[in-house]
Parts: structure tokens; C-alpha cells; sequence
């Protein structure tokens, strides 16, 4: 009689382990983030790059999408151009997840509109990144939050920069803006020596 009150006890105490454990796991299964994708602007000219957030996950995403060549599809942000215009599904996936984001591309209103060229570009540490601005009333004025800017004019513009990530040149001209897109990435581990990264920009080109 002892012995099946001890079985009993022991299979309650098993039963409530196994509980607690099942109850465990459920709550951190209800703890993880679906990933999520957003993007900076709902339409963009051609030739024009959007900026898409993801969000949740475990942290690591990769990023597709329709006739586009991805030269560098990892972080939690991504920026793309295309030369037509359409609507255009971008893929962001994380932890076995996926979340979809639709940029939508059109003509620009006239061929004088102000435009910033390449819309896209990679560069590592240590490179130049060159932007070109067209339209507008050929007086043009760069910024970005990401240097310290000392001469801002001229058509042309060139910038190091001294930190990796996704960094934003815009231009100005006659109370219009355009934006490009630097995507700024580590240099390569074999790199021997290590490249000055002054943390200014220049301009030039014709006034």
C-alpha cells in the first residue's frame, strides 16, 4: 500500500514537471518578435532609392527582391533603386520568418526634376563615395547627418565615411531635395593596412 502511494505521489510530481515545462516553453515561444518590414517612403522617382527597415526576427535578416541584384543583403536595413516604374516586393527574412515590403516606383514629373545619382552604391571604409545631382536650377547644396560638412557645393560631391551602415546624401536645389544611398561595409579581413577615414565631405563640379 505504501509502495502505490509512493508511484502516486511520484507520478503527480512528474505531471507537474511536465507542466511547468510545457507552460515554460509556451511563454517563450510567445516571447519572440515576427519580423517585420517597413519602408521610408511610399513612392520614389526611377532611378531613386527607398530604405526598408526590418524589425523582430533574431536579429540577422536577408533581403530579396524582384530583378534586383543584391550585392549586400544582410542588416536590418536595406535601400534599392529601379531605372522603371511599378510596384516592387521586397523580401526581408529572419529566423525561418518573412514580411513583405512594396515600394512603388514613378516617372518623375518633368526631365528638369532634381535628381541624385547612383541612387545606390557600396563603398567599404576607406572608399570614396560619389554622388552627382542633375535638374533643379544648377546651384545644388549636400548634406548629411553622417559627416561634417565644409563645402557643400557644386554638382559633384564626394565623402569618406568613418562608420559601416546605410548613409544618406541628400541635395537641394530651388526648394527641391533628392536622396542616395551610401551603404557603407567593413573592409575586407585581409586588408593589411588601415585606410585614413577623415570624417568630411567635398564638393565640386560646376556652380
Amino acid at each position: 500500500m505504501k509502495t502505490n502511494k509512493t508511484y502516486a505521489a511520484l507520478s503527480i510530481m512528474t505531471g507537474i514537471a511536465f507542466m511547468a515545462l510545457s507552460l515554460g516553453s509556451l511563454g517563450f515561444a510567445q516571447t519572440v518578435t515576427p519580423v517585420g518590414c517597413s519602408v521610408s517612403a511610399s513612392s520614389v522617382s526611377t532611378n531613386q532609392a527607398d530604405v526598408f527597415t526590418a524589425t523582430g526576427g533574431n536579429g540577422t535578416y536577408t533581403w530579396s527582391g524582384p530583378n534586383l541584384s543584391v550585392t549586400n543583403s544582410s542588416g536590418s536595413q536595406f535601400a534599392v533603386s529601379y531605372p522603371n516604374p511599378g510596384t516592387y516586393t521586397i523580401t526581408v527574412a529572419s529566423a525561418g520568418e518573412t514580411a513583405n515590403c512594396n515600394m512603388t516606383v514613378v516617372t518623375a514629373a518633368t526631365s528638369g526634376t532634381l535628381a541624385c545619382s547612383p541612387a545606390t552604391q557600396n563603398v567599404t571604409l576607406g572608399q570614396t563615395a560619389s554622388f552627382s545631382a542633375t535638374g533643379g536650377n544648377g546651384a545644388y547644396t549636400w548634406s548629411s547627418p553622417d559627416i561634417s560638412i565644409t563645402n557643400s557645393s557644386g554638382s559633384g560631391f564626394s565623402a569618406n565615411y568613418a562608420s559601416t551602415g546605410l548613409k544618406t546624401m541628400t541635395v537641394s536645389s530651388n526648394g527641391a531635395t533628392a536622396s542616395c544611398i551610401a551603404n557603407v561595409l567593413a573592409a575586407s579581413p585581409v586588408t593589411t593596412t588601415t585606410p585614413s577615414l577623415p570624417d568630411t565631405g567635398g564638393g565640386y563640379g560646376q556652380q
